[in-house]
């Protein structure tokens, strides 16, 4: 039952269950409980997620706080939550020959997702000396985090290492948090030839990346290669308009941020609640 409600998202309800289960006295086992502290962490329940750690400390002759499951989903709901000293100690406690490839991907998404770039890049490195191989998503949260943070050689070294991978490639979001991150940094031409060698077709995320790291260093020409993909891409997406209405009025051209408003006009895109030229 708990399952079938976790599954489905409904994660408060599967909460709920299982104060039927304690009233009908009904022991949960590990796989209920790694259950339960899955849907508080999709819930960034905290206080509920401590009380289930706290059970399980209290119970620890049942052995949960031994399997990586639970151990796993006690370091998301804590990530998640902002607690990362109680998440890397659940870590810690635990013996490296039963560390996986996803609670190592748990831990780093947990310090990248708080601004602790430099942290996670140093998990990574020792998850990598650990014999473990990394997955798509271990890339992702450690690329997001060294965007974040401005990590651009770490970045890089890291995208590189995909690249070298006969087994993995880069997939659209590794290029997007590499695009993001060249951007921040002012390297757009950089990031444009990452673009001109994808093996498959740039998406709207991609585009969006590179036309935002435009309006920030004002590369009108770049801007404009960008937002002409978009156009494409996202023919109704109003953001797009407005991005590059910015980047002409940034760099003083109004005229041109005018005749983007009025095509916008034309075609029938209506402005943000908020926007207007004088934003700019």
């Amino acid at each position: 039952m708990i399952n079938g409600y976790v599954l489905n998202g409904e994660a408060r309800t599967a909460l709920n269950f299982c104060s039927v289960m304690q009233t009908e006295g009904i022991r949960p086992n590990f796989v209920t409980v790694a259950l339960l502290l899955s849907s508080c962490a999709s819930l960034k329940d905290f206080m509920y997620g401590r009380c289930i750690h706290g059970w399980a400390l209290r119970n620890t002759r049942l052995g949960f706080l031994s399997r990586v499951e639970v151990a796993t989903c006690l370091i998301d709901i804590y990530s998640k939550c902002g607690s990362l000293e109680s998440a890397q100690h659940i870590f810690n406690a635990l013996p490296m020959v039963v560390k996986d490839i996803y609670i190592w991907s748990v831990i780093i998404a947990g310090y990248g997702m708080h601004g602790h770039a430099e942290t996670a890049v140093s998990l990574f490195r020792q998850m990598v000396d650990s014999g473990i191989k990394p997955n798509e998503v271990t890339f992702t949260s450690v690329l997001h985090a060294c965007s974040h943070a401005g990590l651009v050689d770490d970045g890089l070294y890291l995208f590189n290492l995909m690249q070298e991978d006969t087994r993995r490639s880069p997939n659209v979001d590794h290029y997007t948090c590499i695009i993001d991150l060249l951007g921040r940094a002012g390297r757009l031409e950089e990031a444009y030839d990452i673009i001109t060698t994808m093996p498959s077709a740039p998406s709207h995320a991609v585009w969006g990346a590179l036309l935002g790291a435009c309006v920030i260093h004002q590369k009108v020409e770049l801007g404009e290669l960008a937002a002409q993909s978009l156009f494409q891409l996202e023919p109704e997406n109003t953001g797009n308009y407005i991005l590059l209405a910015k980047l002409y009025a940034a760099v003083g051209r109004w005229k041109d941020a005018e005749a983007l408003r009025d095509v916008m006009n034309d075609i029938g895109l209506r402005k943000e609640a908020a926007y207007s030229l004088t934003d700019m």
